[in-house]
């Protein structure tokens, strides 16, 4: 049986000790507001962000690119030596899925022995999260077991 890591994005809005506890992995979806750019590692604390839009500042998001995910992937296969199954944004409000998607067939490719499984949550934010619970439980028997 492989090891295996489940990776997200940060519009799963999991809690970060949760994704720390459970080491899962997390592809960063950034946005901007005031021309600064803020991401899952370098976040606006809250009350800022809040701030901000009492103001009349609009925030802007960007999805993942297939780079980014690529990245991600990457480095918990040379790591953690580790199989990936990423569940993502839905594919009906950002293109993120289809990053991930495309990025796991480049490393398929690349890494032959390596299974890199993405999943469409077809959810957003704390639904997609309790998915990515709810799912693993019934993902994990296909995951380990698909040729």
């Amino acid at each position: 049986m492989n090891n295996f890591i489940i990776t997200t994005d940060t519009t799963s809005d999991l809690p970060a000790a949760y994704v720390a506890q459970h080491q899962l992995g997390m592809l960063s979806l950034t946005y901007t507001i005031n021309d600064t750019t803020y991401s899952w590692e370098h976040p606006l604390p809250v009350k800022e962000f809040y701030d901000y839009m009492r103001q009349g500042s609009l925030p802007t998001t960007s999805q993942a690119n297939p780079e980014e995910a690529a990245a991600v992937f990457e480095k918990i296969i040379n790591e953690q030596n580790a199989d990936i199954l990423h569940i993502a944004f839905s594919s009906g409000l950002s293109g993120s899925y289809n990053s991930a998607r495309l990025a796991a067939e480049e490393l398929s490719e690349k890494y032959p022995d390596r299974k890199i499984i993405v999943i469409d949550s077809l959810c957003a934010s704390l639904g997609e999260g309790l998915l990515d619970l709810l799912r693993v439980v019934n993902t994990i028997f296909d995951f380990l077991h698909k040729k």
